[in-house]
């Protein structure tokens, strides 16, 4: 994979927060290369630049073993452009209205659960389309329970998907899905223990190849 780093101009940042190192000192804003501090703009950033590397990725997918190495190599491909900690497991715990996600000391040992799961299983290779799409769905929902970056993981985990998809003969087809309907699906499986929602939506953009 050919991806470039883009030559971005260093600035000197305020000492942050130990608490909250992420962020500029008494701001919600997530310290960036661009040194971008409104909110608004950098979000717009986020999606214009993280899209574009996605669409490389579509091209040029990464190679791995679908591990923690490998999740942490696509978010460092996607954000690289926007974030110094890009590919960097986060050091804080974090939440985000009311769904606590794992604390940052399990990340490691959780994730290396979940691809031996997923290593016993095969990879999902040789499933049915409903067998794949209900497995795929529990994955994608632990994966998402783990959190394991600052910000980005969800555009992550999505390429992290396709290309664990791919490899297991199916294409994933997640612009024919709206994000917030994801977001809903997983809070609905963390709040009321209920996958059906995740399931069908795995299961609605879930092709044999």
């Amino acid at each position: 994979m050919n991806i470039t780093s883009q030559e971005m101009p260093r600035t000197d940042y305020p000492a942050p927060d130990p608490a909250r190192p992420y962020v500029y000192p008494g701001t919600q804003v997530l310290i960036n290369l661009f040194d971008i501090r409104s909110m608004a703009v950098l979000n717009r950033v986020v999606n214009t630049v993280a899209r574009l590397r996605g669409e490389q990725l579509q091209d040029d997918s990464i190679p791995g073993e679908f591990d923690l190495a490998h999740f942490c190599a696509v978010h460092r491909a996607l954000f690289q452009d926007i974030f110094a900690w890009a590919g960097q497991i986060r050091t804080v715990d974090t939440e985000k209205q009311g769904l606590n996600f794992l604390p940052a000391a399990d990340i490691s040992v959780e994730f290396r659960r979940i691809h031996e799961e997923l290593k016993d299983g095969s990879f999902l290779r040789g499933l049915g389309l409903a067998t794949f799409a209900s497995r795929l769905a529990d994955y994608y929902y632990s994966i998402y329970a783990v959190h394991v970056f600052r910000d980005g993981n969800s555009r992550s985990l999505r390429h992290f998907c396709t290309a664990l998809a791919a490899a297991a003969g199916y294409r994933l087809d997640f612009a024919a899905i709206d994000q917030p309907a994801l977001t809903a699906a997983c809070r609905q499986r963390y709040f009321n223990g209920d996958s059906g929602p995740l399931r069908a939506c795995l299961r609605q953009i879930s092709f044999p190849v």
